[in-house]
């Protein structure tokens, strides 16, 4: 059974590679949450795997040659969680801007598979990359 260091590697792996295996490490019920989203006019929170698989898939479909990097993971003590500090990028496919994006992200995991995923990042780089 995975926890949330190895569900982490495996949600920013698997999202580029195999969509099937990275919906499978979300619990059904899952929540993801782009805090800052709605300045950006991104709905948030997703309430299951169908609602996150749908946004989630919207976004990779709409970038090109997305790369993450992870700099800092830091585990939570007392439960199966953990912080981590990651870049992204890529190029917007619509735009043909480049989209480079300074991530924090929360993810909390429960049987070995990610209940909640909380999302901070800057909405401004969100919008100049992929709005006309």
């Amino acid at each position: 059974m995975m926890h949330a260091p190895e569900l982490l590697e495996a949600h920013l792996h698997e999202m580029l590679v195999d969509f099937a295996a990275w919906r499978a490490l979300f619990a059904d019920d899952a929540t993801m949450e782009f805090v800052y989203g709605a300045s950006a006019g991104i709905k948030s929170p997703l309430h299951g795997i169908e609602a996150i698989a749908e946004s989630v898939r919207g976004f990779l479909d709409a970038v090109s040659d997305f790369q993450v990097q992870v700099s800092k993971v830091f585990r939570i003590e007392g439960e199966d969680a953990v912080v981590a500090e990651f870049t992204g990028s890529g190029t917007a496919i619509k735009t043909g801007r480049a989209y480079n994006q300074n991530y924090i992200l929360y993810l909390r995991a429960e049987g070995g598979k990610i209940v909640t995923l909380r999302e901070y990042w800057d909405a401004t780089r969100v919008v100049a990359a992929f709005q006309p």
